[in-house]
């Protein structure tokens, strides 16, 4: 399977088991194997996919 795990640029795991990213201006929206999912302000700064981590710059609320 080709799940990843997503995490804060400081490093805080956001979610694991993503399958699904979806990019509209600055909110992402992820969903897990299980179709659980989180909506986020922020933008994507890195997608590593030999160790399957993805690392978005949250924007402060």
């Amino acid at each position: 399977m080709c799940e990843s795990t997503v995490y804060t640029t400081e490093g805080t795991k956001i979610m694991e088991d993503t399958i699904s990213i979806k990019i509209d201006a600055d909110t992402i929206d992820l969903a897990d194997i299980l179709n659980q999912k989180k909506q986020l302000k922020g933008h994507l700064v890195e997608i590593d996919l030999d160790k399957h981590r993805i690392y978005i710059d949250l924007e402060n609320e």
